[in-house]
């Protein structure tokens, strides 16, 4: 009797799918499961498979990049290209771009094809003008923040090829199955500047005062006839651009910023043009500040820009905001000013999602800090720029922090043209170092689309697209999954 009550009971287990005795269900053979398999084979043990990452996440569905800059996701081929177009030189002393009807000295000054003749002036200019061969071999070279920052004033002057820009990145996000861009394209290109603003604003002892010096700035800019004029003028200038971009594979969205490097009343007014520019044409979806955070105005005035953010924020409830911030390090920077930059982004600007976040370690109420992202904001984790500008990587980098408290997080490439890399190197980067499960890298693609600032009708086109293109892929993984098993 108590045997066949022990098989009974076994057996009711066994049903039920009990497992607290001992019992293990065998490997997923599903799709999703041999993929998972393929992924865990790839990153186990002290030196994971490089070579076979680079495989699968070169056929894995990325879904979006979303902290992405145009101009700086261009490679410096593609920009010679441009400068043989325009029959501009190069000088050969500068490796910077003249028009041809500026060479004084036709012996200083070569043409494009006569450059990529000299094969050692050629490989020379791909290492000003992006990241290339900077740490392999030795050269005379500017420091890496300074390096990375200083080659758009080289491929800058020819950069504003909007339309057949647009078409390489398209190329180039369809070529590693990358089914949505959200670049930050361009500033509008207007600028007020105000003085008795800039000595007032730097003075003002509260944020009222602040609102108030705001608020009168405010009408001196409407006043002005090229204000609506300047940003007319860029949406016509987008919306030309964009046609033919947009397809049953792709999308693309842009971003308008302000240079965080000028005068308080320029800063303004470039965000004021933005946020106009961005609540008034449905392709622009957000504002951004760029340039160097750790630079003397940037740091300076990084409360002020924080004001005038939560200011536009207030008139133009609708504008969407991501924001570089605590793009920092220590050493960088004096400790005071790595106290502060996440935070007040959060608090006082109350931006949807801040880019890099690097300094989060350092900053005052670290841990309440965590508990406000989780809660209002998400992270772009950008592993190859914070390596190269700010020496943070492996262990150091508070990706660790953020993934262990649940913060929502997506992977993008920052400046992919600069820095020579992709989306798929990112993952392979995430891979290598921190070893997330499949089903946690399946979620940070899904986060692209999530955390997109795309309409919600646009991010259920996007994401049930993600969803068939996760499918076949994961069917072809698990087709070489058999395949290695053999």
């Amino acid at each position: 009797m108590k045997i066949r009550l022990s098989v009974f009971i076994v057996a009711i287990l066994i049903t039920t799918g009990c497992s607290h005795i001992g019992l293990k269900s065998g490997p997923d053979q599903s799709n999703t499961g041999k993929t998972e398999s393929l992924y865990n084979k790839f990153i186990e043990g002290n030196s994971p498979n490089i070579a076979q990452l680079n495989l699968f996440f070169s056929q894995m569905p990325k879904g979006g990049d979303i902290h992405h800059h145009y101009s700086g996701s261009i490679y410096a081929e593609n920009y010679l290209d441009w400068v043989e177009a325009a029959d501009c030189r190069i000088d050969k002393n500068t490796l910077k771009i003249v028009k041809a009807a500026d060479v004084k000295d036709s012996t200083c000054c070569l043409s494009v094809k006569q450059l990529r003749s000299d094969l050692e002036l050629y490989s020379k200019l791909l290492t000003i003008w992006s990241d290339k061969d900077y740490r392999n071999h030795y050269h005379q070279q500017l420091p890496p923040d300074l390096n990375f920052f200083s080659t758009f004033s080289y491929f800058g002057p020819i950069s504003k090829n909007h339309k057949e820009g647009l078409m390489i990145l398209k190329d180039q996000a369809i070529g590693e199955n990358v089914s949505y861009i959200e670049t930050m394209i361009s500033s509008v290109g207007y600028s007020y500047q105000d003085n008795s603003f800039d000595e007032n604003a730097k003075k003002a002892t509260s944020p009222e005062a602040v609102v108030r010096l705001l608020d009168e700035l405010t009408l001196k800019i409407k006043a002005d006839d090229k204000f609506l004029k300047k940003i007319n003028d860029f949406i016509g200038e987008i919306e030309s651009a964009h046609r033919g971009i947009d397809d049953d594979r792709f999308m693309m969205r842009y971003q308008v910023y302000a240079s965080r490097n000028a005068t308080p009343s320029a800063v303004f007014s470039s965000l004021y043009a933005a946020f106009l520019a961005d609540d008034k044409f449905n392709l622009l979806v957000g504002v951004n500040l760029v340039g160097p955070e750790n630079g003397l105005v940037a740091l300076a005035d990084y409360n002020l820009h924080m004001q005038m953010i939560s200011y536009l924020r207030d008139k133009f409830p609708n504008v969407n905001v991501a924001l570089h911030a605590g793009e920092l390090t220590l050493g960088m920077v004096p400790p005071k000013d790595l106290k502060f930059h996440i935070s007040q982004a959060i608090h006082i600007a109350r931006v949807q999602r801040i880019g890099h976040g690097v300094d989060l370690p350092y900053e005052e109420g670290a841990l309440e800090l965590l508990q406000k992202i989780k809660e209002k904001s998400v992270v772009e984790i950008n592993l190859t720029s914070n390596e190269f500008i700010l020496g943070v990587k492996d262990n150091e980098h508070p990706y660790l922090i953020y993934s262990a408290y649940d913060i929502p997080l997506v992977i993008s490439t920052d400046d992919s043209g600069v820095s020579r890399n992709n989306l798929s190197g990112e993952y392979v980067l995430l891979a290598k170092r921190y070893k997330p499960g499949y089903k946690t890298v399946k979620k940070y693609v899904f986060n692209s689309i999530k955390h997109s600032f795309l309409s919600q009708n646009e991010k259920v086109l996007l994401t049930n697209s993600l969803d068939a293109r996760f499918a076949k892929f994961e069917a072809e993984m698990a087709r070489y999954y058999d395949l290695l098993q053999e």
